[in-house]
């Protein structure tokens, strides 16, 4: 752990030395044709995206995106009201852009980082070489570069003795959209069988692959899984002023630029539900009776629907559809392609 704690991401750091910050795909454009032209690192960062380890199996992998589209009106808020806010209160690279006068700059975008990926990862094929999801968390890794490279310029290893988003921050991150994620769903309602548990436990672990992750990090079953959540729930330190605040603005992003179509009251109780009672209280989130109702009866919905979904033979494709028709008019549609079609090794 203390290796780990102090390790970052050498590949996309070396590439990040190189290069200017500009839009996720932009950037990813630029390595793409460096790699073409000057080989070096740029070329390592692609074959290691390129790279499938011999343990992927990619039908665990395609039975998890179908899940995760079904059920995405759920596991969007699940992700974006309960594990981005838990998130905030282990990130001390976000705490200390806030503390340093960037509150609305980190919160929109790490906010539409998230959201991008939630969209990225309901497509089909979404993880192969090329494609929406994979291309998606090369973006947000070389993302964490350069902001790991512009944090070093402001003397964080003054006041900090570990690199800015270390692995162990990074595993967090693919935690948030794993583990933590399928916690906020069980709290909504939603709670899989153990064998899709397990796909998307794989899913996220390839995920995690290509986020940079040391190998000791990725997990091989659900139990380690939840072990390094305890581990490095551990290291999280007191719940302040700095974290209240990227909680309060990061609903209010999510509700202001129409990311959840539900009013901000809801997705204020959607939050408190998805986080554990103490968690909310402690980061100040008031409780709304009215749409607490609200969405103890969506909570009511989802076991309904997941009731239907594993006991009903023949109703899973109607569930799907009523799923997917929720999630059309709960979740905003995915945002356009800021880049050309998916680039190719």
């Amino acid at each position: 752990m203390r290796r780990l704690s102090a390790t970052g991401d050498a590949l996309a750091d070396a590439v990040a030395m190189r290069i200017d910050r500009r839009r996720p795909s932009r950037m990813m454009d630029e390595v793409h044709y460096l790699a073409k032209t000057e080989i070096g690192v740029y070329q390592e960062l692609i074959d290691h995206l390129w790279s499938i380890p011999d343990w992927v199996d990619w039908q665990l992998i395609d039975r998890a995106q179908k899940l995760q589209n079904v059920f995405n009106h759920a596991r969007t808020l699940a992700i974006l009201t309960g594990s981005l806010i838990e998130g905030y209160c282990q990130n001390r690279a976000s705490v200390a852009l806030v503390t340093s006068g960037h509150l609305n700059q980190e919160v929109v975008r790490r906010v539409y980082e998230t959201n991008q990926l939630i969209h990225s990862t309901t497509q089909a094929g979404c993880l192969q070489p090329g494609a929406s999801g994979h291309r998606a968390l090369a973006e947000i890794r070389l993302s964490n570069a350069l902001m790991r490279k512009s944090l070093v310029t402001r003397d964080w290893y003054g006041r900090h003795k570990s690199p800015p988003l270390s692995q162990l921050d990074m595993a967090y991150d693919i935690l948030e959209f794993s583990h933590i994620a399928k916690i906020g769903m069980q709290r909504l309602g939603i709670e899989f069988d153990a064998h899709d548990q397990q796909a998307i436990h794989h899913f996220w672990r390839y995920c995690g692959h290509l986020y940079g992750l040391d190998e000791d990090l990725l997990t091989n079953t659900l139990e380690q899984e939840s072990q390094l959540h305890q581990t490095l729930s551990q290291r999280q330190e007191t719940v302040d002023k700095a974290h209240q605040l990227l909680a309060k603005n990061t609903l209010q992003c999510i509700a202001s630029h129409g990311l959840v179509k539900l009013p901000a009251d809801l997705i204020l109780a959607c939050s408190r539900l998805c986080l554990s009672p103490a968690r909310a209280d402690e980061l100040g989130l008031p409780q709304n009776r009215g749409w607490r109702r609200t969405t103890h009866f969506y909570r009511t919905a989802n076991r309904s629907a997941t009731f239907l979904h594993y006991r009903i033979p023949g109703m899973s494709l109607v569930n799907s559809r009523l799923n997917r028709y929720v999630s059309q008019n709960i979740v905003l549609p995915r945002p356009p392609l800021e880049h050309k079609p998916p680039f190719k090794k």
